[in-house]
């Protein structure tokens, strides 16, 4: 995807995950589980922040981070010891109910945490615009949560099953389908 020479300083060392993107920006950092490992085990994933929303602060972000994340009543917002970074992309009609977890609490059912930050988003200008990561909720019990189990590689393998039609014997060949007469000929009566 990179080579080393094309690393900003603000990936701190990070490889770049992804390719570029259309207004030139890139990710840098750690491949983390799925989303739906980490909400299964009560610690959901944040892919970024709203970009509008994002403070002059998030330059300082780098992976490895831990923000601030704290619930104001309609919103989740991360925080720096600076200020604050910016609001997670997270409705909030996410607490009541996901489709991560159907017959248990919802892993978004909190009011303050801590973001993990694993990948940072860098623009051209070689400046952090964007975060993300995964959030571990203030008072966290990990035994609150089943742990669950690492998805399978061998379940996104696609198997294709491929036959080859054995020829009919000339008798058993089917009679050629009527030739379709052509609209201006039907018009025309012919």
């Amino acid at each position: 995807m990179n080579d080393g020479e094309d690393v900003p300083a603000a990936a701190d060392g990070h490889p770049q995950l992804g390719s570029v993107h259309k207004n030139g920006d890139r990710r840098f950092g750690i491949r983390g589980l799925l989303a739906s490992v980490y909400a299964g085990r009560g610690t959901p994933q944040a892919s970024n922040l709203y970009r509008s929303t994002v403070t002059e602060y998030m330059r300082e972000v780098r992976v490895g981070d831990e923000l601030r994340v704290e619930w104001d009543g309609a919103h989740w917002w991360a925080s720096s010891a600076a200020g604050t970074v910016g609001r997670l992309t997270w409705s909030k009609s996410l607490r009541e109910e996901t489709a991560y977890v159907p017959d248990g609490r919802s892993p978004y059912d909190f009011n303050d945490g801590m973001l993990h930050v694993q990948s940072v988003t860098v623009s051209a200008a070689g400046e952090v615009v964007n975060c993300g990561g995964y959030v571990v909720p203030d008072n966290y019990v990990p035994s609150d949560w089943p742990m669950t189990p690492m998805p399978d590689p061998s379940e996104r393998e696609l198997t294709v099953m491929i036959s080859v039609p054995v020829p009919a014997k000339p008798s058993e060949a089917p009679a050629a389908p009527p030739r379709r007469r052509r609209w201006l000929e039907r018009l025309m009566g012919r």
